[in-house]
């Protein structure tokens, strides 16, 4: 549907993104790199945009549904919707500052460009009236009028199934059972085998829209540029002022807070307030490998790390609906249950991990999973992440913390019962359970911060019992977990093998950022499981087949460990090699190759803005100028 809306200016002479990779030539390349895609999303799902203009991923109606469009991991039999021009373009992306409103510009010539600007609405009067999500595309030309096609090839259920299709003009509707897609286009749809094409000409001037819409087609109220001003507000309104304190620390590294900030919040599930690790799955670990996991789905550990970001970003509220769903998860358990590790977004249990045998894979990389077996692991250190994100919240919002006491007693308790039980750690090794250090670790600090919150309550009962547990834990970590010979705390007890999770010691209060088996551990980690700025989670076998890259959490970590060490200038020299390898969007995935800086894992990885967030928090607080 065409208006005659004037565009403005800044549709498509927004200033150029703070880091820009070089225009490639025109043409869609084999398998688009991973940095050439922008994420938008509503708070309930999220889709992938390349810089050629084609939604190659996003799943319907929330973010660990079947995909709808799956380009991203099959090339044939996944499913696009792709806008851009007829004739050769360059192009590159960049954000609506303060948003998650993406604009991806194709310059056919000089002074010829046609920018599409890609949201999923949100705000007032954004949502549909029986809030099914939808994405709008915005064509806008300048320089003179620009020729081009639409292209929209849905492919239901991961790949499996192309639905039929039910043509009237401009709306297209795409049937599969019960499940429909409809599709709104500024010129009339034509088959084209199995997809459908719209052609026509953007004309100066006039605002063009294509809306892609989860059930019925959208209707014309609100109007499409409605939705955009109204989203467009909608992240400004809520994304943290200057004037908030972490802002104001991390003032030098504006551009990395904020998008890593407002991709988190793209992250949240708006229905409950959680927060998934990443909006896509089996983007490979190693290209052609087989560690390809499903990210879809909510981590206990993950989504405390957010909300506690988010405390320190000011955004109160998230943090405090991530502790109530947490707290719910422990009043709901019976008497022998413990605390899952990952949960669906609707608080149940993931689907049994599967194999989508029929998708090739990104780059060839299979298997291609759905469902996540780590949901069946015992992972204790999630304890410890719950009331570390209790105790911070407790400093914003007393009275909701002491509300939950019940829970909070639980919890504790539980790791009282637990605490000297083998498990499968954070990085959730297919292997043995075995007797974890971080996990250990966190253990302590769930009955650390139980204590605090117990005193800061009154609630003189449980104290000495859990301050008796902590301190054996401790005597337990320091006794086995740390190995005289390599002077180093190590992955497991009686296992001598390093792990970057030991970068956390310092960070969760358990030893001084200057105590001497503190400073040994880093500089060890540095060595052995560094490679420039990058470092690899840890060394040695864990069950699977095959390499993986450095994982970038556990290189900002060592960024954060080295600043509290009072390692300044060594943390600043590595800060900047990491901003570096952002992609032009600044966003990062999960991993990198250390000699390519190829991305590799799911993407955009929620861990690794967690880490930018800290690392350049520590940083602002030792209040370097260089």
């Amino acid at each position: 549907m065409g208006t005659t809306d004037s565009p403005p200016a800044s549709d498509v002479d927004a200033a150029a993104p703070t880091a820009v990779r070089a225009a490639a030539p025109s043409g869609l390349p084999e398998w688009a790199p991973i940095y050439d895609y922008g994420v938008i999303g509503n708070q309930r799902t999220a889709a992938l945009v390349s810089r050629h203009g084609s939604i190659d991923w996003a799943c319907f109606p929330r973010f660990d549904s079947p995909s709808v469009f799956g380009r991203l991991l099959d090339r044939s039999q996944g499913g696009y919707h792709r806008v851009r021009p007829k004739s050769p373009y360059t192009s590159h992306q960049q954000y609506v500052a303060g948003t998650n409103v993406l604009t991806t510009l194709f310059e056919l010539r000089r002074g010829l460009v046609l920018g599409v600007t890609d949201f999923m609405p949100l705000g007032p009067f954004a949502a549909t009236s029986d809030g099914e999500p939808r994405i709008v595309r915005r064509l806008v030309a300048r320089g003179g009028p620009i020729e081009v096609e639409l292209t929209a090839d849905p492919r239901f259920d991961y790949g499996r199934t192309t639905p039929d299709w039910q043509l009237a003009g401009e709306v297209g509707i795409a049937r599969a059972g019960a499940d429909r897609l409809s599709m709104v286009a500024p010129w009339p749809w034509e088959r084209m085998g199995a997809s459908v094409v719209a052609r026509g000409t953007v004309e100066p001037g006039t605002a063009f829209f294509t809306q892609i819409r989860w059930g019925d087609p959208p209707g014309t109220d609100p109007s499409a540029a409605s939705l955009l001003a109204v989203t467009d507000a909608y992240w400004r309104g809520w994304v943290a002022t200057e004037e908030t304190p972490f802002r104001r620390i991390a003032a030098r590294w504006h551009p990395w807070v904020e998008r890593s900030e407002l991709l988190l919040k793209l992250l949240s599930y708006s229905n409950s307030g959680v927060f998934v690790a990443a909006p896509t799955t089996s983007l490979p670990e190693w290209t052609g490998g087989a560690r390809n996991w499903d990210y879809r789905y909510v981590w206990i550990r993950d989504a405390a790390f957010t909300a506690q970001v988010f405390l320190l970003l000011g955004h109160v509220q998230e943090a405090r609906s991530y502790v109530g769903w947490a707290l719910d998860r422990v009043e709901a358990l019976g008497p022998t249950e413990e605390v899952g590790s990952v949960y669906a977004v609707d608080g149940a249990r993931p689907p049994p991990e599967e194999d989508l045998s029929h998708l090739e894979g990104y780059e060839g990389s299979r298997p291609v999973r759905v469902g996540n077996a780590a949901a069946s692991q015992r992972q204790l250190d999630v304890y410890g992440e719950i009331l570390d994100s209790a105790l911070l919240l407790e400093r914003a919002d007393p009275a909701f913390v002491r509300s939950r006491w019940n829970a909070i007693e639980r919890l504790a308790q539980r790791t009282v019962e637990l605490w000297r039980s083998p498990d499968s750690g954070i990085w959730e090794v297919r292997g043995p359970p075995a007797h974890y250090v971080h996990s250990k670790m966190m253990c302590w600090v769930a009955l650390d911060r139980a204590v605090q919150l117990a005193e800061s309550f009154g609630k003189t009962e449980p104290i000495d019992r859990w301050r008796r547990a902590a301190d054996e834990i401790r005597a337990s970590i320091l006794a086995r977990g740390y190995d005289e010979r390599r002077g180093a705390f190590v992955q497991a007890f009686d296992r001598p093998v390093l792990d970057a999770s030991a970068l956390r010691i310092p960070l969760t209060g358990f030893l001084s950022p200057t105590d001497p088996r503190v400073l040994r551990t880093i500089a060890l980690i540095e060595r052995d499981l560094g490679t420039g700025a990058f470092v690899r989670r840890y060394n040695g076998d864990d069950g699977l087949e095959g390499p993986e890259g450095a994982f970038l959490l556990c290189s900002f970590w060592l960024i954060e460990a080295l600043a509290k060490c009072g390692q300044t200038d060594e943390a600043l020299v590595r800060w900047r090699s990491l901003l570096d390898a952002a992609g032009p969007l600044l966003l990062f995935s999960e991993e990198i190759d250390p000699s390519t800086h190829r991305p590799l894992g799911n993407y955009p990885q929620a861990f690794t803005h967690i880490g930018v967030l800290r690392a350049a928090l520590a940083l602002g607080l030792v209040g370097s100028d260089r």
